[in-house]
């Protein structure tokens, strides 16, 4: 097995041990009202087929990588684990893998929240690109823009409207003053 290839096996291997355990490590969150559930269960579908395809087309291909694209894969693999860590922390009892209102729930604008209302998406965005990026596997990162990056988006939406009719003007005002998934460095108006 050549370099390239044992490199975009590991890569794989510990990508998806990485989000398997993600996906099912107890937090001890609180229990909320839950909407659009089906999302969870499409997004891991989704993302068991990125990593599929992605190693399925490095297998196809000629089994070399372009270690410069594979370098900024990586940066961006790496930027959206510590993204997602930082908001979860950021969220603690509030965080949830669901768009999930609790009647307790309080407005987070700390931290990272204090510059992406939605740092989450902005992670998973990163890292469902960045795989097959790593790799070398174009086609998957087509994909993954064509099939999870819309449905994240869609999911997004939902959740903004939740949390507007749970936070009511003082969610207005977060929207206006900062960015869904990407900072807006220069605001109008008082921080």
């Amino acid at each position: 097995m050549s370099g390239a290839t044992c490199f975009a096996v590991a890569f794989l291997a510990v990508v998806g041990l990485q989000r398997l355990l993600e996906t099912f490590k107890r937090r001890g969150t609180i229990a909320g009202q839950q909407q659009m559930r089906w999302s969870f269960y499409a997004f891991f579908i989704l993302h068991a087929l990125i990593m599929a395809g992605a190693f399925v087309e490095f297998l196809l291909s000629d089994r070399t990588l372009r270690w410069p694209v594979t370098a900024v894969g990586l940066v961006m693999y790496v930027a959206s684990l510590l993204v997602r860590n930082v908001a979860i922390r950021a969220l603690g009892r509030f965080w949830s893998l669901q768009i999930e209102i609790r009647s307790q729930h309080e407005l987070v604008r700390e931290g990272i929240y204090n510059y992406v209302r939605h740092p989450a998406y902005l992670a998973i965005t990163l890292e469902v690109l960045s795989i097959p990026m790593t790799v070398n596997a174009w086609w998957t990162m087509a994909f993954a823009a064509a099939a999870y990056v819309p449905l994240l988006v869609w999911r997004l939406r939902v959740e903004e409207r939740a949390l507007v009719e749970k936070f009511g003007d003082s969610y207005r005002v977060y929207q206006r003053e900062v960015g869904a998934l990407w900072p807006r460095w220069f605001r109008s108006g008082p921080v």
